[in-house]
Parts: C-alpha cells; sequence; structure tokens
C-alpha cells in the first residue's frame, strides 16, 4: 500500500471514531439526570425502595439517579417515594389525589402536574407498599420478574414522568411462599444464600409472607416459642445422595462427594446440624422480613386454615416438569368465594413453574386476567413479539402430559429408592400412556426451540433453561421405555436384547442427566440430578453388571 493511501484510509478512520465519539457523548449528554425524593425520616424500606429505584432507572435509561431527604433547587426530573405520613414532598404534591381507601397494601404511580413541573409519585399505604410500587413502575416501563432473575425489554422505554395513573390493591391479602418440605429436589436443600435471592425475587412479584414447612423429625425448632430442638439431623427423606465418581452430571456439584444443603456441609453431629438448622430459619425469617413480608413456621397438620395452599407442581413431589396454570383461575375464584385471606404456593422444583407464579402475582391485583394474558405478558417484553403463542403451546403439552401421569400413575416419578427399577421389575408391556407421554414432551421441547430461533439474545436464558429441562424429561420416558424392554428381554431369558436395553436405558439417563446439568441453577434442579443418579442411572447400571452373557 502507498503511503498517500495509507494517509486517506488513516484518515478516513480517525474520522469515524471521532463521530462514533460524539454520537457516545450526545448519548451521555441526553441520559436523564433523575433524583428520587425519599423524605428526610425515610422508613428502612422505603429507603431500601429507593436503593431499587435507582437501579432501575440506571439499567433502563442508563441515568444519573441521585437519592434526597428532600426536593433540591435545581432538580428536574423529580420521583417523590413514600407516602404523605412518610414523605412530606409526597404530601405536599398529591393533596387530595392521594386515595382515602388505597390501604396498607394499596400503592399507586401517579404523574401530579403543579406549578410548572410534571412529578411522578410512586408510593403505597405502607412502606413494603411503597417498595411494591417501585417494582411495579418498573413492570410498566417493561422490566419482568422471574423466580431466578430480572430480564428488561426487548427494546429500551423512553424515559418519562408523565401519564401515569394507576392504583393497585390486592383481592387477596395473603400472597404466601411455603419453603423447606421434605425432599432432596426440594428447598430443603436450599441454604440461606439461595433463600434469600428467592425471597428478594418474590417481593418484586408482590408475594408478602415465607411460611417454613417442617416435619417433626427435621432438626428445626419453633424457636419463636422456645420449644425444645430435635435431636435428628436429618433434613430429607432418602439418606444420602453421593456425587462423586460416575455420577451424570457430575461437573454441577463442584467436586463435592455427597449432595447437600451448603449450610449443613461439615456438619457432621446432631448438635450441630441442629444449630446449622436454627441459623437457617434464623436467617429466612430475617431476610423475609427485611422485605418486609411476615413469616411463620407450619408444622404437619398445623396449617393455617385461611389461608389456600396452592400446588404449582406435582403435589408428591415427582422429578419432571409438571405443571398446571389453566385451573389456576377456578382455584382463586374458589378462594375469594369461600373469604379466605388467600393462597400459599407450594412446590418441589420451582425452575420451570415462572407462568404459574407470574400469573398468580398479576391475578391477586387484577381478577380479570387469564393465564394466557399473563403469559404473554411475562414472555414478550422478556422475548419479543410472536414468541408468546410458541410458549404457549409448548406449556400446554407440560399441562396436558401432567394430567397424564396424574391419572394414570401419580407416583410415576416420585423420588423413592424403586422409583426406576420397578418398571424393569415388570415383563408386562409398557402403558401406552408412556408413548403419549414422550410425545407431549417431545411437543414441548419443540415448541421452546421454535420460540428460541425467534427471541432477542437476552431471552436465551430463559427459553433454554425450559427447552433442555423438558428434553431431560422426553430422554428420561425412553430410558423407562427401554428398561421395560430390558425386562421383557429378562423374562425371554434373551441376554443380548436385555443387555442392549439396559445400555440403552443407561445411555438415555446418562445424556438426561448431563442435559439437565447443562441448565441447572439452584439446589432443586441439582437435588434432581443426585436423586436420579442414586434412584435410576448406578441401579441400571449395577442391573446391567448382572446380564449372564456369555
Amino acid at each position: 500500500m502507498k503511503k498517500n493511501e495509507k494517509t486517506f484510509r488513516g484518515a478516513i478512520v480517525a474520522a469515524l471514531l471521532a463521530a462514533a465519539f460524539a454520537l457516545l457523548t450526545t448519548a451521555r449528554a441526553g441520559d436523564p439526570a433523575v433524583t428520587v425524593v425519599t423524605g428526610p425520616d425515610a422508613p428502612p424500606l422505603e429507603a431500601f425502595a429507593a436503593k431499587e429505584m435507582t437501579g432501575l432507572l440506571e439499567r433502563l435509561f442508563e441515568a444519573e439517579v441521585t437519592v434526597r431527604p428532600e426536593v433540591p433547587d435545581d432538580a428536574k426530573h423529580l420521583i417523590f417515594l413514600g407516602s404523605p405520613e412518610t414523605n412530606p414532598a409526597v404530601a405536599k404534591w398529591a393533596g387530595e389525589a392521594w386515595p382515602n381507601d388505597l390501604g396498607d397494601q394499596g400503592h399507586l404511580l401517579k404523574s401530579v402536574a403543579k406549578e410548572g413541573e410534571i412529578v411522578l409519585i410512586v408510593g403505597g399505604g405502607s412502606p413494603v407498599a411503597t417498595l411494591w410500587a417501585v417494582y411495579e413502575f418498573g413492570h410498566h416501563i417493561g422490566m419482568r420478574y422471574t423466580l431466578h432473575e430480572d430480564f428488561p425489554p426487548v427494546e429500551a422505554p423512553e424515559f418519562r414522568l408523565s401519564g401515569f395513573d394507576e392504583s393497585f390493591s390486592p383481592n387477596l391479602a395473603v400472597r404466601a411462599w411455603r419453603t423447606i418440605d421434605a425432599g432432596a429436589a426440594g428447598q430443603a436443600s436450599w441454604g440461606i444464600e439461595e433463600h434469600r435471592r428467592l425471597l428478594g425475587q418474590l417481593a418484586k412479584l408482590k408475594f408478602n409472607r415465607v411460611v417454613l414447612a417442617t416435619h417433626p423429625w427435621q432438626p428445626f425448632y419453633d424457636f419463636e416459642s422456645g420449644e425444645t430442638p430435635k435431636t435428628g439431623g436429618v433434613l430429607w427423606e432418602g439418606g444420602e445422595f453421593p456425587v462423586s465418581g460416575d455420577t451424570a452430571g457430575r461437573a454441577v456439584f463442584d467436586g463435592a462427594e455427597v449432595f447437600e444443603n451448603p449450610d449443613f456441609s461439615g456438619k457432621t453431629t446432631d448438635a450441630e446440624r441442629v444449630a446449622a438448622a436454627r441459623e437457617l430459619g434464623r436467617g429466612i425469617l430475617s431476610a423475609a422480613r427485611e422485605l418486609g413480608m411476615t413469616a411463620a413456621f407450619e408444622s404437619e397438620g398445623a396449617a393455617d386454615p385461611e389461608i389456600e395452599t396452592i400446588a404449582l407442581s406435582q403435589p408428591r413431589g415427582g422429578v419432571l416438569p409438571q405443571f398446571s396454570t389453566a385451573g389456576l383461575p377456578d382455584k382463586l375464584d374458589e378462594i375469594r368465594e369461600e373469604e379466605k385471606r388467600g393462597f400459599a404456593v407450594k412446590c418441589w422444583i420451582p425452575g420451570s413453574l415462572d407462568p404459574g407464579v407470574y400469573y398468580l402475582s398479576r391475578a391477586a391485583f387484577d381478577a380479570g386476567i387469564t393465564p394466557r394474558e399473563a403469559l404473554a405478558s411475562l414472555v414478550t417484553p422478556i422475548c419479543g413479539d410472536g414468541v408468546a403463542e410458541r410458549l404457549a403451546t409448548g406449556f400446554a403439552a407440560i399441562e396436558e402430559v401432567s394430567a397424564l401421569i396424574e391419572s394414570e400413575d401419580p407416583d410415576f416419578a416420585v423420588p423413592d429408592p424403586a422409583m426406576f427399577l420397578k418398571h424393569y421389575a415388570s415383563a408386562e408391556p409398557a402403558p401406552e400412556w408412556w408413548g403419549r407421554a414422550a410425545e407431549l414432551y417431545g411437543a414441548a421441547v419443540n415448541e421452546m426451540y421454535r420460540g428460541n430461533t425467534r427471541a432477542r439474545e437476552g431471552a436465551r436464558p430463559f427459553l433454554l433453561y425450559h427447552a433442555k429441562v423438558f428434553t431431560f424429561a422426553l430422554h428420561y420416558m425412553t430410558a423407562v421405555s427401554a428398561a421395560r424392554e430390558a425386562g421383557i428381554a429378562r423374562e425371554a431369558k434373551d441376554a443380548e436384547a436385555w443387555a442392549g436395553q439396559l445400555e440403552a436405558a443407561a445411555e438415555a439417563l446418562h445424556n438426561a442427566l448431563g442435559i439437565y446439568a447443562d441448565v441447572a441453577r439452584d439446589n432443586s434442579d441439582r437435588g434432581v440430578i443426585a436423586v436420579l443418579n442414586e434412584y435410576a442411572y448406578r441401579p441400571v447400571l449395577e442391573e446391567l453388571d448382572q446380564v449372564p452373557l456369555e
């Protein structure tokens, strides 16, 4: 290249870089400078609400945010947090516009024009309601909250303080989440850090109560009333689940030898495990209260009769993805008609339950919303247009397979030492419904990937989790069918087919757990992998070693 050509190209590059820098500078100069006013004596929850509002404004608008206790003289974009009782600025600007019947759970987003300015009031009838108002502001401009993470909207919203005039009051006063219970794949395996993250997400969905559902044989006790601690250290039924050596999906256990609740790691004596349980329970209650939630223990047979339990997943704790959202409107109508105070969500593996939880969070404030409308409201801001329809079809397949399993064999995938080999023990032909279940899981997988091809990049974690968990279930059905064929070959004394089908079952299980491991994100997901290694994969390998091949 000649010297003058190099000089010319260099000038072009420099000009382009200068233009790009100018654009960036202009964009940054246009970022809004926002002042969030809390009041001089803001309660802790409203101070936290200001922090959450700051995060939303910075993430969605790249705003420069200042939090002040009073209105500064030079502020241009003002957001007032709180209520007339906690923030004098709200009292001054809201005036008679503040609803008298808001109640302690009611909250609002209201633009107010006064003295030539427009300000936004984000407030509630109590500090926690103000926090919910902040999350409702995020929801209004496209932020979506799930049980594991937050998703900003596909298209960046336009910053504005005008045009807001919404208020929200619950038609169900109690929106509770049950945790602990008794399964290794349930939340008994979750430590305090996972519980804290989950509670933070539930607060964004306006849940306001956490219930620690414990059993007499677990190492918990009611330290609120001072009952005697339990003397046992067992958290769940089924004993230990080794995850070293030949463990399918082993990478998710980070080199651990045994699957366990992380807060109980190294706790070997009953006394140590009781103390760990006490700290875990206290930690959960404390984290809940910091978010404005009420909290309580629930022992067996001592559930609050005024709160209806809603099982979002398989009520017996199955490891396959099973859920039903379509029946939730009737359940909520029943709760309202019986004048109960609200509901408590019960589930074992929360990962694939976001549509149901989101529906409940919205229906508790809007009785007219349908599950399909809620799904579109959840998915479209995350994924973009045209994806909600694909997911609705896929989730409908999961609802159908859930009903099928519940009607044909409710204990089909419930953890138990014999859960898998019982299918191998029989020489009867496989039930027809197994094939239908596999078809439905396959259909759900296809719809997730179809949605994935249309979705924006940031939505891929949401979609791929469901796609791979449903693929895990499809491989599990393949493994069960192969185990039954192995049982038939064993009865016929066909050693070659016997061994071949057991090998097919082992391969399908290995694939299933490896695929699940790709997207495992909490100890419930890891618990499924640990349980199925112990109750399915290893037993099949042991049976394969016993086949009398010549």
